[in-house]
């Protein structure tokens, strides 16, 4: 199948127990990688310095490498293309005297009072740019449509928690503050961000309606969200035992075990603050009843998949509106292969069916 007949196929979906699933196209059951991820993988393995050293062939655990912070960075990002349809007037700018950002609204609707996006890239919280996720956030201002906010937020260790974390926050209230200026809709407040942007998305969402109980934010959607930095909680989420692997098992379960031993992203972001901060590891925090509507959207093979689906299964059992999507055959930051990867594509038009409700 080409990649249009790929999309018109995750148009089609299965439901099983309040979990959305688009299997592969041309799949019908769990365990298939997609022909792209499979590609992805075997090259991660063979030529990536993160990945390189790992000795997935073998029972014991993989453990994450120790290089520097500067080739985990250089080792980030994947290739993509801009799906946009239309034209778009897109700008850089500063907000509230502080975080830079990257703006983006149709051409044709300038004019227009819409709703705000702001969308957060992931990076592990010392890595990944506002550029890395320029395609996502052109798609997000497109189909919403909306007047998207691409925040370029402080990386650790050169600026640790709660500096980005502030930063995504302050960014909301001044949007918020200055709605009618900058045409927003008020009522109409989104955020998005994938892994530790999904982190500091519902991290902001969290101080938004539970902590300052301002409550500018209407829904979130978090991709593949890192939700926890507690070592044990971490590798028991990470477990793969329950999934089903038709391919590359060693593979899969060794970058389960990359993630859930590395404690590079914790430690940098953390820089001296409790594993537990609630902050840090939203999973764990009190009040999540105060929680906005929230959709999480994983990928079958994601290291993170266990994070996205407790944290999912916390809000809902707290009856939050929920909506939980698993793209079977896809591993972690899928989004960032947006216009080669059809359920890059797809998952961003499922998220705005669930903002724009």
């Amino acid at each position: 199948m080409n990649y249009q007949e790929q999309l018109n196929e995750l148009k089609k979906s299965d439901m099983r127990d309040d979990v959305e699933i688009k299997f592969v196209p041309g799949k019908h059951e769990d365990g298939w990688l997609s022909d792209d991820t499979r590609t992805e993988l075997q090259n991660m393995f063979a030529h990536n310095p993160m990945f390189q050293n790992m000795d997935h062939k073998q029972d014991k655990p993989a453990k994450a490498p120790k290089i520097s912070i500067q080739a985990f960075r250089d080792g980030m990002g994947a290739k993509h293309k801009n799906v946009a349809k239309h034209e778009l007037i897109i700008d850089n700018t500063i907000l509230n005297g502080s975080v830079t950002c990257r703006t983006y609204v149709r051409e044709d609707l300038k004019d227009e009072v819409l709703p705000a996006m702001i969308y957060v890239h992931g990076g592990a919280f010392y890595g990944g740019s506002m550029m890395a996720v320029d395609d996502i956030a052109r798609a997000f201002a497109d189909f919403g449509p909306y007047r998207v906010f691409n925040l370029e937020y402080s990386l650790a260790p050169e600026h640790p928690f709660p500096t980005a974390l502030l930063e995504c926050y302050s960014s909301l209230k001044y949007l918020h503050d200055n709605a009618a200026m900058l045409k927003l809709d008020p009522d109409k407040f989104y955020m998005s961000g994938d892994s530790a942007g999904g982190n500091l998305t519902a991290g902001t969402a969290y101080l938004d309606h539970a902590i300052f109980h301002t409550d500018f934010l209407t829904r979130i959607v978090l991709y593949y969200p890192d939700v926890t930095e507690v070592r044990d909680q971490r590798k028991e989420l990470a477990d793969t035992n329950s999934y089903t692997f038709k391919e590359m098992e060693n593979e899969l379960k060794a970058l389960a075990d990359f993630f859930s031993s590395d404690e590079l992203a914790g430690t940098v972001y953390r820089s001296g603050h409790a594993q537990e901060e609630h902050l840090i590891s939203i999973l764990n925090a009190d009040h999540l009843e105060e929680m906005p509507p929230t959709e999480v959207i994983v990928g079958e093979f994601d290291p993170l998949r266990g994070q996205g689906e407790a944290f999912i299964k916390k809000l809902h059992d707290l009856n939050i509106e929920t909506h939980y999507i698993r793209y079977n055959g896809m591993s972690h930051a899928f989004l960032d292969s947006l216009g080669y990867y059809p359920q890059a594509e797809d998952s961003i038009q499922e998220a705005v069916k669930f903002l724009n409700k």
